[in-house]
């Protein structure tokens, strides 16, 4: 099933977890925060997660700097 993945589209399994689309992009879960259709999914319910076709997932780099 296709999902977007911030600006990119991506295939994945259907029953596919959140996670699991981090983890077929090589993605590490440090360090990052994640949104599923605008809403934040917490680091330990990812796993859990399942994504439906046309889901958006946004990731987000912690920056740090000064």
């Amino acid at each position: 099933m296709e999902i977007r993945l911030n600006d990119s589209i991506i295939e994945v399994p259907e029953g596919a977890t959140l996670q699991d689309a981090l983890d077929h992009k090589g993605i590490p879960a440090d360090g990052i925060a994640t949104a599923l259709n605008g809403t934040v999914v917490p680091r330990t319910l990812r796993g859990e997660t399942i994504l439906k076709p046309n889901d958006s997932i946004l990731i987000i780099k912690a920056f740090y700097g000064g």
